[in-house]
């Protein structure tokens, strides 16, 4: 992993709040270690209710699809504190983790799989800007998640289809878990027929698991990085970097329509602003443009990194669906 060149990548979730850990990464002795066998160390799990089972208040609620399994690893949202490293007991980081990434983006897969997060040990923002802790953390944290995964497969796994999703630090681990672990095992890489390595950038690294290249492609990844239009990051980009159009799912740089968006999963927990969004695929980067959204000036960004599952919400649901109709 280029890592040193990752230490951009979360600045819209870098704050004046964000403390940096002021001591050198060490593996705490005093942290708890998580134990996959107890529910309380699931962000999300089939038998336990979690927010990864609400729905949008305003969302038609089909459940079309069985026999599927998601595995999803949440995005950094340890931004204070002086250890590098999240505990597992924390309460409040938890309860934040429940009512952010797994309301607004695990659950887009309520109904149609079994949904699996495991709470994990996620490195501190401040360590994307420290090389020298931000690794050792990082690792640390990738260990939890392969620790979760393998006990998911051994408990809990029932011979379902079984789908990776991820966003932002949650990407890093999971392209890890692909390389390190999935695609090194023959009879698992079979079970595993779909990843989503959203907000980060990723570049092909299997020709047996590609980037995936139309709607209905199965054994591949999905992945972009939104940003508004015209706009480059001062981090990676170009024609190496993988990128997909969320609402075209084609393998070309035009830009979609936008009667083809679907809405926008908002803060209220409500889809609105149909056919709002356009998109296009370019050097690695997916820039949006928006129309026929009231005060939209207010949420004029440069880069939205934060909004790279809730901006597309219905299109991945409805794409999801159709995609594993098969």
């Amino acid at each position: 992993m280029k890592f040193i060149n990752l230490i951009a990548l979360c600045f819209c979730l870098w704050s004046c709040s964000s403390t940096i850990p002021i001591e050198d990464f060490s593996i705490q002795k005093s942290s708890t270690n998580p134990d996959y066998s107890n529910l309380m160390h699931w962000a999300a799990h089939p038998l336990k209710i979690d927010k990864a089972d609400k729905f949008p208040k305003n969302f038609n609620q089909d459940t079309s699809l069985t026999g599927i399994d998601v595995f999803f690893i949440y995005p950094t949202l340890l931004l204070k504190g002086k250890e590098w490293n999240a505990r597992i007991d924390d309460k409040k980081l938890n309860k934040k983790i429940d009512k952010t990434a797994i309301k607004y983006q695990a659950n887009v897969f309520n109904g149609l799989a079994d949904i699996y997060s495991p709470i994990y040990r996620q490195m501190h923002i401040q360590g994307y800007r420290s090389q020298k802790n931000g690794v050792k953390a990082l690792n640390f944290a990738y260990k939890d998640v392969e620790l979760a995964f393998k006990y998911y497969l051994k408990n809990f796994y029932n011979g379902n289809r079984i789908v990776i999703a991820a966003h932002s630090q949650g990407t890093n681990h999971a392209e890890r878990l692909l390389k390190d672990f999935i695609l090194k095992n023959n009879e698992i890489a079979k079970k595993v027929e779909l990843a989503y390595l959203i907000g980060m950038p990723i570049e092909e690294f299997s020709d047996s698991f590609p980037k995936c290249n139309d709607p209905l492609d199965l054994n591949c990844f999905l992945t972009w990085r939104t940003f508004a239009s015209g706009h480059y990051p001062n981090y990676i980009y170009g024609a190496n970097i993988a990128v997909n159009n969320p609402m075209t799912w084609e393998n070309d740089s035009l830009e979609s329509e936008f009667i083809l968006h679907k809405g926008i999963l908002m803060q209220n927990n409500k889809i609105r602003f149909q056919k709002s969004v356009s998109a296009q695929a370019h050097q690695g980067l997916l820039w949006v443009d928006f129309e026929n959204i009231p005060m939209s000036k207010l949420f004029e960004k440069e880069n939205y990194h934060i909004a790279d599952y809730n901006l597309f919400w219905s299109n991945i649901r409805s794409n999801f669906i159709e995609r594993m109709t098969q």
